[in-house]
């Protein structure tokens, strides 16, 4: 099904621009984490997550990688829905209008940063700027930091939200179960929503039992330096519903294609300035210790207890022990 839904939007991008000859994947790793991203055309800025070559678990799927995962503006000023989705999904709200972040009134440029990518997306009254960027060196410190930073362009002030939507394959898997991090939540395959989420992270994997390896997406608070942005709703949701409706659909099933959603602007809408700026950041890896949530140090050690009866017996010895030493020796 994702196969045939993706291979329809492509379509239908097609008809609309033609990608230029010059077009190509590109790629940054540290042979931890590789992010990719096409360079140009309809899906110029879209971009997946692969293990790399030095990881456990090498050249497997973290975002999966024909272009599924994909970011939305929602211009509530103008009724516009914004997305970098290599298409114009369906918009799903009555009185709004989808546009393509890649295709002209607007254009997008892709430039190559020291460790990653930055996608520039110039739309009629806003700027988009995402940063994709690799940090560490080492599994236990390796992550992706995804960064978006709107700005109105307009004369006026602007109401607006902010979604993303991360589509995850973990060891070939798309149906991944999912739990919440710190606090520790168990797995599900259900898929929920989550309004002002309390837990910092969450985790998934590709089964319950004997899982290959886990994936990590952060939610707010933590040590990270810069910190991610905390959202009002998070959603582990089926991708198809949230692939073909780029803000938002009812959450419902379990046990299948699943994404997940950060929202900014969910319940009200934002405001920005004119010539006024807004980040917002969150981070994926595969290990817990690169996002704030894994072990801090060594386990505690166990300091062996004794039990009642045990703690009886104890005191009866040394009772008996203080008699014998305590009697009176013979001459």
């Amino acid at each position: 099904m994702r196969s045939y839904i993706r291979s329809m939007m492509l379509g239908v991008a097609a008809l609309l621009v033609v990608a230029p000859a010059t077009a190509a994947v590109v790629s940054y790793t540290n042979n931890i984490l590789t992010v990719f991203t096409e360079n140009a055309g309809s899906s110029a800025g879209m971009f997946w997550v692969k293990t790399g070559s030095a990881h456990p678990n090498p050249i497997q799927n973290v975002i999966y990688d024909s272009e599924t995962s994909y970011i939305t503006l929602r211009d509530v000023t103008a009724s516009e829905i914004w997305t970098n989705a290599g298409g114009t999904p369906n918009t799903n709200i009555p009185g709004f209008v989808s546009r393509s972040m890649q295709v002209a009134p607007a254009t997008a440029a892709v430039t190559a940063l020291p460790t990653g990518f930055r996608m520039t997306y110039t739309l009629p009254n806003w700027v988009v700027v995402q940063d994709v960027v690799v940090s560490g060196t080492t599994l236990a410190d390796t992550n992706v930091r995804q960064s978006v930073t709107v700005t109105n362009t307009s004369a006026v002030s602007r109401s607006y939200g902010v979604r993303y939507m991360w589509d995850w394959e973990i060891a070939g898997n798309d149906s991944s179960v999912f739990r919440t991090r710190n606090p520790d939540g168990t797995f599900t395959n259900v898929f929920i929503g989550f309004n002002s989420p309390g837990f910092q992270a969450f985790e998934e994997q590709d089964r319950l039992v004997g899982p290959t390896f886990s994936v990590f997406g952060t939610v707010g608070g933590g040590s990270l330096v810069p910190a991610p942005t905390q959202p009002e709703r998070v959603g582990y949701v089926s991708w198809s519903d949230f692939e073909s409706a780029p803000w938002d659909f009812a959450i419902s099933g379990s046990n299948d294609d699943s994404a997940t959603v950060h929202y900014w602007g969910y319940a009200a809408p934002l405001v920005l300035a004119p010539a006024a700026s807004r980040t917002f950041i969150e981070y994926i890896s595969t290990n817990p210790t690169s996002v704030g949530v894994g072990p801090t140090g060594p386990a505690a050690t166990q300091v062996p207890t004794l039990s009642q009866w045990a703690l009886f017996g104890l005191v009866g010895l040394v009772v008996l022990l203080g008699m014998r030493f305590a009697r009176p020796r013979r001459i």
